[in-house]
């Protein structure tokens, strides 16, 4: 009965996976299949080789500047992600470990900003930026993201740094060290897990920023990745397979730092499971 429930509980499992994961494989069979077939009234679950090519990522890259909107997207995101980690590590630690009405009146700050999307900021962003001439400015999209991703990768943060003990910090101030130095030596390092899953969360909501992009920058060599998506649909046609290979392109990067970053995550885990 053990092992049938567990025969179970995988095919479940399975099933759902294909479901959730079946959009993107759509993607990327839609990129390497021609515009005929894929409009076509049944296409085909799995396409015959003779039928893949790889035209449409070429025609992506030659059509369009992807280079250039995917490098715009890249130093964004970085950008907006160190600028947030920082601003958010810093806050996070004051929540943690002051307890004052001042620090409760900015946590609930945080929290209520938390609540309001974005793109009930979009106009206030975008007088400030044409008032100080940022317009086609990629360094007001890094504070854009920022102060949307700051108030719950500060909360975030804080929760790490509640489980950190504060006889660590005692001690490392007993040996000379100030409050920023122990944060830097001691805090930094032991929160690594929580800095890394606050940079994933910071960086694909940076750059799967599109509300932000389309308002602030008009310089088309200046658009980020999510901008430049929307002119492969035409007025009157869209290149199908040329969207989708420029779309599984965008995902490339992320995953990339899924990957990079997995390692602490897992080390973080596997600290708390030894405790």
């Amino acid at each position: 009965m053990k092992a049938r429930s567990t025969v179970g509980w995988t095919a479940l499992v399975a099933l759902l996976t294909a479901i959730l994961l079946f959009p993107l494989y759509w993607m990327v069979v839609t990129a390497l299949v021609p515009t005929a077939q894929v409009l076509s009234r049944e296409p085909a679950l799995i396409p015959a080789l003779s039928d893949v090519s790889v035209r449409a990522f070429v025609v992506a890259f030659t059509r369009k500047p992807l280079a250039t909107w995917l490098g715009n997207s890249l130093l964004v995101t970085l950008g907006a992600t160190m600028l947030s980690l920082v601003i958010a590590a810093l806050a996070g630690y004051s929540l943690s470990r002051f307890r004052t009405r001042a620090q409760e009146w900015t946590g609930l700050t945080l929290l209520f900003t938390k609540m309001l999307p974005g793109s009930l900021i979009v106009i206030p962003f975008f007088i400030m930026a044409s008032t100080f001439h940022l317009i086609d400015s990629l360094f007001v999209l890094m504070l854009a993201n920022a102060a949307v991703g700051v108030p719950f990768a500060t909360w975030l943060l804080k929760g790490f740094f509640d489980g950190i003990p504060r006889e660590l910090e005692q001690a490392a101030m007993i040996d000379g060290c100030g409050h920023l130095t122990a944060f830097a030596y001691i805090i930094v390092p032991l929160a690594r897990p929580g800095l890394a899953a606050c940079a994933i969360y910071l960086a694909i909501l940076t750059w799967s920023d599109f509300v932000f992009a389309r308002t602030l920058i008009n310089d088309q060599a200046r658009w980020t990745v999510t901008t430049g998506l929307v002119s492969f649909i035409g007025e009157h046609a869209i290149d199908w397979p040329a969207l989708m290979a420029a779309g599984v392109l965008t995902m490339v990067p992320m995953a990339v730092l899924f990957v990079l970053l997995e390692p602490f995550l897992v080390s973080g885990l596997t600290a708390g499971s030894q405790r």
